[in-house]
């Protein structure tokens, strides 16, 4: 019986203690100013995204429209982040991502994690793959600054660091080629 009544002091004991420290951290955390929090003002579930597109309807010539599992809007003036991402450019490029932080004023996406791009100009195929890649709507660039892996259609693979596509030119640089040879 004196066991069962220790057990039950200790139980009472431990859940006195948890409330406490859940009650503290909820303290901590209301002190933070509403305007310092990392919540997004909206979240929304299996949506579109137009890159490219200002709020007036007015659009560059070629936006970028993605697909998300999930779209976190901040009224603050951070980067709307994206997450799942599938995303295509007219019929000339498609590709996907784990996530994507696209800026402020609705111009750059950076694309991270496995991004995988892929591109047909004039039948010329081109597939991209990278941990991250910039696009730029306004120039209608791609910029790697780490290792990035491009094979075109007719099975030539490069690996190298830096690269930059200009999709309009149909243009490709590498900065430092790692493996593979340009013909």
């Amino acid at each position: 019986m004196k066991a069962r009544y220790m057990a039950c002091l200790l139980l009472v004991g431990l859940s006195m203690f948890s409330l406490s420290l859940c009650i503290s951290c909820k303290r901590a955390e209301s002190s933070i100013p509403i305007g310092e929090r990392e919540h997004p003002d909206m979240e929304l579930h299996n949506a579109d995204y137009t890159l490219g597109e200002n709020v007036a309807g007015a659009s560059s010539e070629n936006p970028l429209y993605m697909h998300a599992a999930l779209i976190s809007i901040y009224s603050t003036g951070r980067d709307t982040v994206l997450s799942e991402v599938s995303f295509h450019q007219g019929q000339s490029m498609s590709g996907r991502c784990k996530s994507a932080s696209v800026s402020a004023d609705n111009d750059k996406a950076t694309l991270k994690g496995d991004v995988f791009v892929e591109m047909d100009n004039d039948g010329t195929k081109v597939t991209i793959e990278s941990q991250e890649i910039e696009w730029d709507g306004k120039e209608n660039t791609l910029f790697c600054n780490g290792e990035v892996v491009v094979t075109y259609g007719d099975g030539t693979k490069i690996h190298a660091e830096l690269f930059s596509a200009d999709m309009d030119e149909n243009r490709y640089e590498f900065g430092r080629i790692l493996e593979g040879t340009l013909v």
